[in-house]
């Protein structure tokens, strides 16, 4: 079996990364052409072991790429604007180093979520923040983890909570409404500190129409780990599945990859249904 090494369409320096990849592998590996997502089933079938080299979006494609075939394993190489998975995986180093550290490493089982039919492995969200997302475009990213303050700013004048009927919970207007199997999103924020991709559960940050008002402090209260004292209209959970229904059609954000929907959800932790190869460092 081989590797296939899956490089971001919006990296420069692709000859040195592959430079890196023969360096450390070698052997027995392929570079993906063109996009990953066009691939069919039949022809990933060779291949056991994908190494995603970019941001938050690369690692999605692999993923619901992976997850047409029997291949498990997983390495992820920072090269992104936002690079929010690698954050919880506290990844450090440039390719080289840490293909190097994956070369060697044991593979360690790790969780996997679905929103529906799709896969995400790192934050899904309905909101305020999926907007945010929504409107950060292609041509903003290249200002990196900045582009999400241009977008923050650029959603304050255009957002209205969305409506999201859940069953237990009375709030139906929601500014945010967010689950994580991953930590951080919009290069480096905070949303969940202490989620951990190996821990088998997903958790649940829910914000109701009343913190729109004040959502800069409460964003901000947010970052510092201080938003508990926020009390009202605010829900936090851990969970192994959640369903829910959108009223209304609403942007969807997977990973930092921007959907369009309405209707009933089913979101649900896939536990170790992963496993990863690569440094470990938090």
């Amino acid at each position: 079996m081989k590797t296939l090494f899956v490089l971001s369409p919006r990296l420069t320096g692709e000859k040195r990364r592959e430079a890196a990849a023969e360096s450390v592998w070698k052997e027995d590996y392929a570079m993906a052409q063109g996009s990953i997502s066009d691939y069919e089933a039949k022809d990933l079938a060779e291949y056991d072991h994908f190494v995603a080299v970019g941001g938050d979006g690369t690692i999605f494609a692999v993923v619901n790429a992976m997850m047409k075939t029997a291949a498990r394993k997983l390495t992820v190489v920072p090269a992104g604007s936002g690079n929010d998975f690698a954050r919880s995986l506290g990844l450090k180093g440039d390719m080289f180093t840490i293909l190097k550290e994956a070369k060697k490493a044991a593979p360690r089982p790790m969780d996997l979520a679905m929103w529906n039919d799709r896969y995400f492995i790192n934050i899904a969200s309905v909101g305020f923040d999926a907007d945010v997302n929504a409107n950060n475009s292609d041509g903003m990213k290249r200002f990196g983890p900045f582009s999400y303050t241009i977008s923050v700013v650029k959603t304050l004048f255009t957002y209205r909570p969305v409506t999201i009927k859940k069953e237990g919970l009375a709030l139906t207007r929601w500014t945010l409404f967010t689950i994580g199997n991953g930590g951080y999103y919009g290069g480096g924020f905070p949303i969940f500190p202490e989620a951990s991709p190996f821990s088998g559960e997903l958790l649940f940050l829910g914000a109701g129409k009343s913190r729109l008002k004040f959502i800069l402090p409460f964003l901000i209260c947010l970052f510092a780990g201080k938003d508990r004292l926020w009390k009202k209209d605010m829900v936090r959970r851990s969970a192994q599945s959640m369903e829910f229904t959108l009223l209304e059609e609403a942007n969807v954000n997977l990973d930092g990859e921007n959907f369009r929907e309405k209707g009933p959800v089913k979101v649900r932790i896939l536990p170790k249904e992963l496993l990863y190869v690569g440094p470990l460092n938090k």
